[in-house]
């Protein structure tokens, strides 16, 4: 189940926000709002492989959407920067911004190593400061991608 501050991929498509990935070239929207299936073409798809829930899904062109981005989180952790892995209101996974702590201070912070090299912690969301989204454009990406597989068909 996703949460308020997982990691993910994103589009605009006639002015509303999906969760979406690339597909073949295409843009592929996801939405739990069956209403998308009327009002915006979208087609109903159930997988039992990631989730019980039924999702609405559709493949757009790169041109059919007006923003493509990734969105992840950042914030402060007693001074230093960190990314938000997962989490919500209540409690967040975070990790070191390894360019903002050292060895020391990641063991006096109480971060566990889970594996080589890669720290993290849980912790409530209310010990966290100057939380905010981090949007990388791959828009142009996209659109890029999609030219060459049909210039490819042609």
């Amino acid at each position: 189940m996703r949460t308020k501050y997982d990691q993910n991929k994103f589009a605009i498509y006639k002015g509303k926000i999906y969760s979406a990935y690339i597909k073949e070239g295409f843009i592929r929207l996801r939405s739990y709002d069956i209403k998308d299936v009327e009002e915006n073409g979208f087609e109903e798809y159930f997988s039992t492989i990631y989730s019980s829930e039924l999702k609405c899904i559709k493949d757009v062109s790169p041109y059919d959407v007006t923003e493509y981005y990734e969105q992840r989180f950042e914030a402060k952790y007693k001074g230093k920067k960190v990314g938000i892995m997962e989490g919500d209101d209540n409690e967040v996974n975070i990790q070191p911004d390894p360019t903002d702590i050292t060895y020391e201070e990641l063991l006096k912070l109480g971060f566990e190593q889970v594996e080589k090299g890669v720290y993290e912690k849980t912790l409530p969301t209310s010990d966290l400061t100057d939380i905010h989204p981090i949007k990388k454009n791959l828009l142009d990406y996209a659109k890029q991608d999609f030219d060459e597989i049909n210039k490819s068909k042609k």
